[in-house]
């Protein structure tokens, strides 16, 4: 007992000088490693959970606040539209607080407004607001519009899913009756689907044509008969009366139920007129449009889902709702418009990137590690630390798209540099003897700090960045939260739970090959080892959880007989791993061995030359000074940004710019041309065509990209052959444009002219298409005044009118309800509900003298006045849609770059507008406007100057953080030091290679600030660390030794994230390009500085300061010379 108490006294003073020295986190990990298992076991469950619960989409999705007022003004012309009805809601809502802009479009008895609110913007309290202004203006309206209808607006509420439905011999009306009775309401049931709309088919109706003679001889209008129907087409209630405690309810029915009873209606008593006097009542249907799905009369559904829900599911449910309904016979769905398709291939392209560079990264692990055991711990932090992101997305209500999957694609790289950096420490304390416990502790605790301030300058980069406001916020953050926990819960899990891992794993025995050759020789033992388990309690609980399992998924008793050949699979699968163990094992020591041999080469070489360097510290300062100026001369101004980049969606929509005064029927005809050729082509999967008054249009949906060309190639090869498809019709032209938008899924862009004048705006719309269509850059080009129309206006005259007590807007309103009708209300026929339609027979309008004929009744003459004796009847061309802009008229023209233009969106975009205004449609009346401010153009320009904040921002935050870190105001600025070459890196390889700068692209940058500042980190913290230790020069030479191997490690692991990002050419690819190109690019660049200019720069400004506190220690303390840093 005294020998032993003698001795537990220097065994405790080694033990207490041992923990003086350890991190007490660390220890606290160490010891506590239970509560470390807890907490990071339950993180890895809940990231599970999260991440089976998360939506997925193609991108964020961007919540803009819109607001919208609609107005029917049924017959009117877009121009009367515009003026009568657009202009007074434009004027009234133009008070509205908090909107960013204002649009409108006026077509034929249509009128929309609307209205852009800054993000953050209340939607409810806006339609409020402007609805309380509608009103008020509502009363300078024209009699014949329609109440003006304020609505919210989700202006990415588009079809996610149409399919087409035909019905073999039946007719489109009976598919349109199933399709509406039987369909519709199956759909509306799916969780997720926000509406079901119907197109194609006839449009059904009543109609009540009547004669214009005799409306003349009982001087009578249309409006006067349709007043009538109106009328005796009541269904309200009248109250309640209360009898004995007993409530009645009374109401007035008086509803027509067939054609016969709107024929009885009385029109005028007195005279005992009928409507049945005065014209013919019929049930009818007419064609307005076409609707095809592969050359095939379809009616088309369209699906929209409904805000937040996962775009993916909800067209699955959809899918099978459809599936499970039984048709009827000869009745097909063709599923035609599939937007999920390009999500679908995006995501898995991304999944399939994400795996791969894990796997990468694994593998460099495993190189530079060597022992097995230390490299699956050090792996095992990448699912560990990726499982804080889903956690986040779930709690914030992110999904699964490309901007949240690059975060965990740029986190696997990033979060194994902790452990690695722990683990490559303890390894080194292990390879100096001390066990497995103490060299945890000592390793750990020793880069605690480096490890800290490396995270930390991370974390200081991407939280602020997650604050950025608008669109551009929208997308940067998902990206920046989804890394920052990431990039936290490996710091984390690093210092508490790789410790754990570390500390209480055993070592396993290195193997050789001849170790492998023997463990052929042990499979037959390790076979009967596996056959003998039936003898251990374990073997019999697994065979309870396996009969358990099966019985629950099958529930049929022969299956469970299977447990009996339990013993046998033990053992085959003991024989077997007992091999591949030990392959396994052999080749990583192999590996290891010749890796780390190498790696010691290259650090002796690269401790002997940054030797050299630094007697030549400023001659390598100006080398490094001289890179930046030449980055700064050659690239800095041939920088081109856009927002998203353009990928394959493997989508087109082409349409036809036509001229005025052509039939439905002849659009129909050459639209069909078009879609017969496309659906002639092997690369293409669906065509749906739509016909219209107001527009064609085609949806043409390719294969796969397995088994197709590109489609940039293909929209070049379809242009060539559209252009020589109309030879017979020179004036038609059909364009072609890669599909979908600014949100990644398209090429095409956009200019917008404006005027307050938009007769002159019209009149050079097409000088604007020839002058577009003429540049080389440029594929194909559309205006938003390509389907104009002939028109005959009606022109009342002053002269004429005086003394009849009629005006021009009576004598317009006679003649729409004589031609184009007026509503009479609806009636039921059969269970299903049509309107009733009034109008004049069409047999009393078959020309402009019948028209010019009909009898307008003038109350002050008491007698009828022809059309034509109060005005005439001239020719002009109107167009289908009015746009203005913030109440200034506006002419889009969409334009669909060639594939090879060597110019950037914004360089071909200043080209055009130069162009427009040498062929002089530009000038001070008509100018090129701003783009829309939510537009790709507008947010590629705006990225350029929040890139510049951002990073300036970052940088700040990052010095102030490495400053407390260090307690110093000096060191900072050498830790950054590597930063603007890393951006000179990546600026390079972006300029070589072509690229413009995305958002992911800026993102990579803000990255560049953590990530070559961190290697820094690693080096300048053990230098400080040395120069307690060892003279200036030798401390700098010795700390380069150490954190080679540990800095080589981390960049690489940083550099094999972007290779799979940067080879991958599957759907969605693009969308990491950009950002493997900075980081590969700036990374590159970094640790060459780190490496040396660092070095230099320190030796330089820090030399002659260290060395005179060398020279004063040792005048004070000639013993033991200790130099503080930061003073």
């Amino acid at each position: 007992m005294k020998g032993q108490s003698e001795n537990s006294g220097p065994v405790r003073a080694l033990q207490q000088k041992l923990w003086e020295r350890v991190n007490p986190i660390v220890g606290f990990s160490v010891t506590r490693y239970v509560l470390s298992i807890g907490i990071f076991v339950g993180v890895v469950v809940f990231g599970w959970i999260s991440t089976r619960s998360l939506g997925v989409d193609l991108l964020p999705t961007v919540t803009i606040p819109v607001v919208s007022v609609n107005t029917t003004y049924s017959g009117a012309s877009p121009e009367s539209v515009d003026t009568q009805v657009t202009q007074v809601i434009e004027s009234a809502v133009a008070q509205v607080t908090g909107v960013s802009s204002m649009s409108s479009t006026s077509s034929s008895g249509r009128s929309r407004v609307t209205l852009n609110f800054a993000t953050g913007t209340d939607q409810n309290s806006a339609v409020n607001q402007v609805a309380s202004l509608v009103a008020s203006a509502s009363r300078g309206l024209p009699s014949g519009a329609a109440t003006p209808n304020v609505q919210s607006f989700n202006p990415n509420a588009s079809a996610i899913l149409e399919f087409g439905v035909t019905g073999g011999k039946a007719s489109l009306d009976d598919v349109y009756d199933y399709a509406q009775n039987v369909l519709t309401p199956a759909l509306q049931r799916v969780d997720g689907v926000a509406n079901v709309s119907l197109s194609g088919g006839s449009q059904r109706e009543v109609k009540v044509l009547l004669d214009a003679d005799k409306l003349s001889a009982a001087n009578l209008t249309p409006a006067q008969v349709s007043s009538a129907i109106a009328a005796s087409n009541v269904n309200s209630s009248i109250g309640t009366i209360t009898r004995g405690g007993d409530t009645l309810t009374y109401t007035t029915n008086s509803t027509l139920s067939s054609t016969t009873d709107i024929g009885n209606v009385l029109v005028d008593n007195a005279r005992a007129l009928r409507v049945s006097d005065l014209g013919e009542v019929q049930a009818s249907s007419s064609t307005d449009s076409y609707t095809r799905v592969n050359g095939l009369p379809v009616v088309l559904v369209s699906i929209q889902q409904t805000s937040g829900s996962n775009a993916v599911s909800v067209v699955d449910n959809v899918r099978k709702a459809v599936a499970g309904t039984k048709l009827p016979a000869n009745y097909s769905v063709t599923f035609s418009n599939d937007t999920t398709g390009p999500i679908r291939s995006a995501i898995s392209s991304t999944t399939h990137e994400l795996w791969v560079t894990a796997l990468v990264v694994a593998v460099v692990t495993l190189l530079f590690l060597g022992r097995l055991n230390t490299a699956l711990t050090v792996i095992a932090a990448i699912p560990i630390s990726l499982a804080g992101a889903p956690i986040l997305y779930s709690l914030l209500g992110f999904t699964f798209n490309q901007v949240s999957l690059l975060a965990l694609i740029v986190a696997i790289g990033i979060v194994v540099d902790d452990s690695i950096v722990v683990a490559e420490n303890v390894e080194r304390y292990r390879a100096l003897g001390y066990d497995r416990k103490e060299a945890v502790l000592r390793g750990a605790s020793e880069v605690f700090s480096a490890v800290a301030a490396a995270s930390l300058s991370l974390l200081a980069v991407l939280i602020p960045v997650s604050f950025i406001s608008g669109i551009v916020g929208e997308y940067v953050r998902q990206f920046a939260l989804g890394l920052s926990a990431a990039v936290l819960l490996s710091w984390l899990e690093a210092l508490l739970f790789l410790t754990v891992r570390m500390a209480y794993t055993p070592d396993a025995h290195p193997l050789s090959w001849a170790d492998f050759g023997r463990s052929f020789a042990l499979a037959p033992a390790r076979l009967r080892a596996g056959l003998l388990s039936v003898r251990t309690w374990g073997f019999w609980a697994l065979a309870l959880v396996l009969l358990g399992v099966l019985w629950g998924a099958t529930h049929r008793p022969v299956l469970l007989l299977g447990v009996l050949l339990l013993p046998v699979l033990l053992g085959v699968l003991n024989a077997v791993w007992g091999v591949v163990f030990a392959f396994l094992e052999a080749t990583t020591t192999t590996l290891s061995g010749l890796t780390g041999r190498v790696v010691d080469r290259v650090r002796d070489a690269y401790a002997r030359s940054l030797d050299g360097a630094l007697r030549f510290s400023p001659a390598v300062l100006l080398a490094a000074v001289a890179f930046l100026v030449l980055t700064g001369l050659v690239v800095g101004s041939r920088l081109n940004f856009t927002f998203t980049p353009s990928t394959d969606s493997g989508t087109l929509r082409a349409n036809l710019r036509l001229p005025s005064g052509l039939s439905l029927s002849t659009t129909n005809e050459l639209i069909a041309r078009m879609e017969n050729y496309f659906l002639s082509q092997k690369s293409v999967q669906t065509v749906q065509a739509s016909v219209s008054g107001s527009g064609s249009n085609l949806n043409i949906t390719l294969k796969p990209l397995d088994e197709r060309e590109s489609i940039n190639t293909l929209t070049t090869t379809f242009q060539a052959a559209l252009r020589n498809m109309y030879p017979d019709h020179t004036d038609v032209r059909a364009n072609i444009f890669s599909g979908g938008g600014f949100r990644g899924m398209g090429t095409q862009q956009s200019l917008t002219l404006v005027s307050s004048n938009f007769d002159l705006l019209k009149a050079r719309a097409s000088r604007a298409v020839t002058t577009l269509e003429a540049d080389p850059n440029v594929l194909s080009v559309s205006s938003g005044l390509d389907n104009s129309t002939t028109e005959n206006r009606f022109v009342p005259s002053g002269t004429l009118l005086a003394g009849t007590g009629l005006t021009a807007s009576s004598v317009a309103s006679t003649l729409q309800s004589y031609a184009s009708g007026s509503s009479a209300g609806n009636i039921t026929l059969g269970g299903s509900t049509y309107p009733i339609q009034v109008s004049l027979d069409p047999a009393d309008l078959r020309d402009e003298q019948s028209l010019l004929g009909l009898p307008v009744y003038s109350s002050t003459l008491s007698s009828n006045l022809t059309v034509g004796q109060l005005g005439s009847i001239v020719q002009a061309t109107s167009p289908a849609t009015i746009s203005r802009n913030n109440r200034i008229y506006s002419l889009s023209l969409t334009y669909q770059p060639t594939t090879d233009t060597a110019l950037s969106t914004t360089a071909l975009n200043d080209r055009l507008v130069a162009e427009l205004g040498t062929a002089g449609v530009t000038d001070n009346l008509v100018t090129v406007g701003s783009a829309d401010s939510n537009s790709a153009f507008a947010l590629g320009n705006q990225l350029g100057s929040i890139g510049l904040q951002s990073f300036a921002l970052s940088l700040l935050l990052v010095y102030l953080v490495m400053g407390a870190q260090f307690n110093s105001f000096r060191y900072p600025l050498y830790l950054l030091l590597p930063v603007p070459f890393a951006v000179a890196g990546a600026l390079w390889l972006v300029y070589l290679t072509g690229s413009s700068l995305d958002i992911f692209g800026v993102l990579g940058f803000l990255l560049l600030i953590g990530l070559s500042a961190k290697n820094a980190i690693l080096y300048l913290e053990f230098v400080v660390e040395k120069m307690q230790e060892l003279p200036f020069r030798d401390a700098l030479l010795e700390a380069s030794r150490l954190r080679f191997r540990p800095i080589v490690m981390t960049t690489l692991t940083v550099l094999v994230i972007s290779l799979p990002l940067l080879l991958s050419h599957g759907s969605g690819s693009e969308f990491g390009k950009s950002l493997s190109i900075i980081i590969v690019g700036g990374i590159s660049v970094s640790a060459v500085m780190t490496f040396y200019v660092v070095p230099a720069a320190f030796y330089l400004f820090e030399g002659r300061r260290a060395r005179r506190q060398e020279l004063e220690a040792q005048a004070t303390y000639p013993v033991s010379a200790e130099w503080h840093p930061g003073d």
